[in-house]
């Protein structure tokens, strides 16, 4: 691999070494061999821009925050460690301006929407009263919200989370702001191409007149996927009319790349 001006091999692969912290901190020595075993997965080049950042602010921030650390405040810069033609190895040297409180989830509510019981919604929400504050299962929370509307023909559901957050009490009041948009259901199905089997197998969960369900669709494809060409759900046609809340589906599988 060449740079422009073809003086040589620029952009090599990056190694992170180890990553050392001018304070001690809040991670296990584990937590820490982690992120560089997950640091050394992401394949950045030296020329890749900004892979310190992203490491400092996915993968060193993302995890105090979620052992409750919110408020952490950290900057990383890497130092050069030697290397080979292919591979350029770092220390990544990580400033702690403060970890802050340890904070935990205070309580949890479901604001603005209608279509699901709080009951469902909690039971798929996998962060809990008192628990250590957690922004990873927020964001996987939010994916099960997410799904479970889709599983309704919610296909344009989106949720926020709003956090309050007190510092005497070291703990969040979390709120999910719901935007649950309108049920869609199916008009017609279009299927070209498709074995009989198959073709049963998808007609029996994209049925005219009910919810479309996402997720079950999603699934087919997935579990189907040995039997259909390659990215054959991307070839599934949706088209929605958001005034009568019907889509109607076309899949052929002909013209499947």
């Amino acid at each position: 691999m060449q740079n422009s001006d073809g003086k040589g091999n620029t952009d090599r692969t990056v190694v992170v070494d180890r990553i050392e912290f001018d304070r001690p901190v809040h991670l296990s020595n584990s937590d820490v061999e982690q992120i560089v075993k997950t640091a050394n997965k992401m394949e950045w080049d030296t020329n890749s821009s900004g892979w310190v950042d992203t490491l400092a602010e996915i993968e060193l921030r993302g995890a105090w925050q979620d052992r409750g650390y919110f408020e952490i405040n950290l900057a990383a810069h890497a130092r050069s460690d030697g290397g080979d033609s292919d591979h350029e190895r770092f220390v990544v040297a990580v400033h702690v301006e403060k970890e802050g409180p340890q904070f935990h989830l205070g309580t949890l509510q479901f604001a603005g929407g209608t279509a699901v019981s709080y009951a469902d919604l909690r039971q798929v929400f996998p962060l809990r009263e008192g628990e250590f504050f957690n922004v990873g299962q927020v964001r996987a929370g939010i994916e099960a919200l997410t799904k479970l509307y889709s599983s309704k023909g919610y296909i344009d559901f989106t949720a926020v989370p709003l956090t309050n957050v007190d510092e005497n009490l070291q703990r969040i009041d979390l709120v999910m702001q719901l935007n649950e948009q309108r049920q869609y259901r199916v008009g017609s199905l279009e299927i070209q191409g498709l074995d009989p089997g198959l073709e049963a197998g998808l007609r029996s969960i994209i049925v005219p007149g009910e919810a479309i369900k996402m997720e079950s669709i999603t699934a087919f494809f997935k579990e189907n996927r040995s039997a259909l060409p390659p990215r054959a759900l991307d070839n599934l046609e949706i088209r929605r009319d958001v005034r009568t809340g019907i889509v109607d589906l076309t899949f052929d599988a002909r013209t499947c790349p």
